[in-house]
């Protein structure tokens, strides 16, 4: 049994990196494409916040479609929509059309990941839970490695259109790797009568809402929420910042290119280490501690003195990132009843995704006018801060919040 677990999982790393790559590279496609169509920065904004912010928006309807209907066909239904989706970009030529059909490929993926993170209890169980986290999250950033780099190269050799028509195949290749799961995506149902699993009370299971109500009323949840959305609006914040600190080092897009790869490599490295050294009983520790770490090598980005600690200190904050979402998604996935887990995950999704469209909406306007080495060093800072607030929040015990892992019999939605 935990050998199908294990090659379940992998199965799903393998759909996050192939759907991760082609949406890095067509999204570096989108943005190079609408600049060079339009000349305008405000288009170039546009093509992030469309693609961005209305997925949050349905993250209700989505999370209650991750709970209310089967996860896996969801998943490739998702994942086969998307691809359509991106390859009529690939034949399409204006702006607004790149831009409206982005959208709609967003907008009909967005039941995928609340699905996804949902389902992952089930398939691992809870002796592999953290190997799960650990493994799917370096997935992720294998393709945010790899993503960037091939959606440069396409565009620069053959135009936009082949980047996405690059990433409707890796669609296409997720749904087939998620078709190969063999494990169940959800758990099974109750007796009847009975309740959500022992120490957790009663989650609200009826509304599209449940997971916002649920959230509300958990406490420490809410507050590793809180400190996620925070820590995304100031990652948002900091990565405006990187093109006044590439211009004053004199390192062009070369240090520019040198800092994304040491960031994309940290989290790979972060994430696959995650995943042999986290257990149940350190994940409380590692959210607290990733998020301090995080703060702490960013801040140093804001001190100092040589670009060649930069690259450093990039890996190094993007590793301990890894190491916070594995100990977040460890927290949540057992302190959240499998019935509403969908819609638990989909409405922590729509806060942080604000939180970044937040981060975009005033970062030019704060970098601007503080500079880049304040931005640093205040984002470092603030994110320090939430790491004391989190510890407070879960006080470090290694338990679930809300008391024991909720990965057995959950009530039915």
């Amino acid at each position: 049994m935990m050998t199908r677990a294990r090659g379940d999982v992998w199965r799903l790393a393998a759909a996050a990196a192939a759907s991760n790559t082609g949406n890095w590279a067509a999204t570096i496609a989108l943005s190079l494409a609408v600049y060079a169509r339009t000349g305008s920065a405000v288009w170039l904004s546009a093509s992030f916040l469309f693609t961005q912010v209305p997925s949050a928006l349905v993250a209700p309807l989505s999370g209650a479609m991750a709970d209310r209907l089967d996860r896996k066909r969801i998943m490739i239904i998702c994942d086969l929509l998307g691809a359509a989706a991106y390859a009529g970009m690939a034949v399409t030529g204006s702006p607004l059309g790149l831009i409206a059909l982005g959208t709609l490929a967003a907008l009909l993926h967005s039941p995928f990941g609340p699905a996804s993170r949902a389902a992952v209890p089930n398939l691992a169980g809870e002796a592999n839970l953290t190997w799960a986290n650990g493994t799917l999250a370096a997935a992720s950033n294998a393709g945010q490695l790899a993503g960037p780099a091939l959606g440069g190269v396409l565009y620069a050799l053959a135009g936009a259109g082949v980047a996405f028509a690059a990433n409707a195949v890796s669609f296409a290749v997720s749904a087939a790797f998620v078709a190969a799961v063999r494990g169940r995506f959800r758990g099974e149902r109750p007796p009847a009568g009975t309740g959500p699993a022992a120490g957790t009370s009663t989650p609200p299971t009826g509304s599209m809402w449940a997971g916002v109500r649920f959230l509300w009323r958990g406490g420490a949840l809410l507050t590793l929420t809180l400190v996620g959305a925070v820590t995304f609006l100031a990652t948002e914040i900091i990565a405006v910042a990187d093109l006044p600190l590439i211009h004053h080092f004199g390192v062009g897009g070369v240090g520019y290119g040198v800092m994304n790869a040491a960031w994309g490599a940290g989290g790979l490295l972060g994430a696959l280490i995650a995943a042999r050294v986290i257990s149940q009983h350190t994940e409380t520790a590692a959210a607290v501690l990733g998020v301090l770490v995080f703060g702490a090598f960013v801040a140093a980005i804001g001190l100092s003195p040589w670009f060649a600690l930069i690259p450093l200190f990039s890996l190094l904050f993007a590793a301990s990132d890894s190491f916070a979402f594995v100990g977040f998604s460890g927290i949540y996935q057992r302190g959240t009843p499998d019935a509403i887990r969908g819609r638990m995950f989909a409405a922590v999704g729509a806060i942080t995704t604000l939180a970044s469209a937040a981060g975009y909406g005033f970062a030019g306007f704060l970098v601007e006018a503080v500079g880049w080495r304040p931005v640093y060093l205040g984002g470092g800072l603030v994110d320090m801060a939430c790491a004391g607030v989190l510890a407070l929040a879960l006080r470090v015990t290694g338990k679930p919040p809300g008391g024991e892992p909720a990965l057995g019999h959950a009530s039915a939605p």
